[in-house]
This record gives structure tokens, sequence and C-alpha cells, in this order.
């Protein structure tokens, strides 16, 4: 299972509930289901989807079974799962987001500087946000290959860097 958004704070009084996507086209998140909510072991599916509209960089949505603020209360800030096996194959040098967080992060030279801690889109390129070790603070370090981002091996968790450029 990965984590494909959450679920924020009812909006409203009507049971409309706030949805954050973390998919990379937002609107994406709509076709995966069923979504299974993290710690209610609760499965929602297309069909319990009665509407959804985009409201600033989310969406609100509306759940059958969910008519006032109270019950959507109790389903709120909950981590949005689906299993990963629904996601579509990739090509050679395509990453899931989820494979990149959490990498352990070296220079050219193998020393280690961090964990990549988030992924963060400026419309350009994606931006690594890593923990430094060493500096005990987050670095970003701009996603490009081959120019910064040198090698990135998914089975080890491990994404070599050429540091110089990002110093």
């Amino acid at each position: 299972m990965i984590i494909i958004g959450k679920i924020g704070n009812p909006y409203g009084i009507l049971g409309w509930i706030h949805i954050h996507s973390y998919t990379e086209k937002k609107e994406n998140i709509f076709y995966y289901f069923p979504w299974k909510l993290e710690k209610l072991n609760i499965y929602i599916h297309k069909k319990n989807i009665i509407r959804y509209k985009k409201h600033t960089n989310h969406f609100l949505v509306k759940i059958d079974n969910l008519h006032n603020r109270t019950q959507a209360h109790s389903i709120a800030n909950q981590n949005i799962l689906m299993k990963s096996t629904k996601l579509p194959k990739l090509q050679k040098h395509e990453y899931y987001w989820n494979n990149i967080l959490l990498c352990k992060i070296f220079n050219v030279k193998k020393e280690i500087i961090g964990l990549v801690k988030q992924i963060l889109d400026n419309k350009v390129y994606n931006i690594l946000k890593i923990f430094n070790f060493k500096k005990n603070k987050n670095i970003y370090v701009p996603f490009i290959q081959p120019n910064i981002i040198k090698k990135i091996d998914i089975q080890n968790k491990i994404i070599i860097i050429n540091w110089n450029l990002c110093e």
C-alpha cells in the first residue's frame, strides 16, 4: 500500500471534506480506487464519491453516508492508501515519488549527505527536500538528471548526487 493523498478537515456542515492529492496530476487521485483510510481500515470506492470539486490547491469531496460535519470529522486527517499494483508500469528512468522518499543521498565521493524527506514540484522541475545530517537542517536539491542526480538505486534506496553543483 502507498499513500496517494490525505483527507483533511470537514468543510461546511453538510458532510463535505477536504482531500489533498499527492499524485503528480492532482485530479488523478480520482482514478485510483479503492482508497483505504490508514487508521480506520475503511475502504472508499468510486461509487462512494458523490461529487468533488477543485478548491484552491486541493479538492472538496462529498462522500455518501457523510451527511454532516460530525460524520465527516470521523474520517478526518487520514492518509489515503492504495495498492501499488494498481499504478501504471514505468519506463526506464521514471520513478514514483514514494520510491524516492526516504532514499539516502550520497555525493559522488560516497559521503552521506542525508535523507529525502519530501519532493516538491515547482512546475519546472522537482526538488528534493533532504535532511542534511552534518548541518542538521533541510537542504533543497533540484531533481535534474544527469547533471545533478547521477544515479538512482531504488532497490537499495540510494541516490548519488553531484554535490559540487548543489553547495
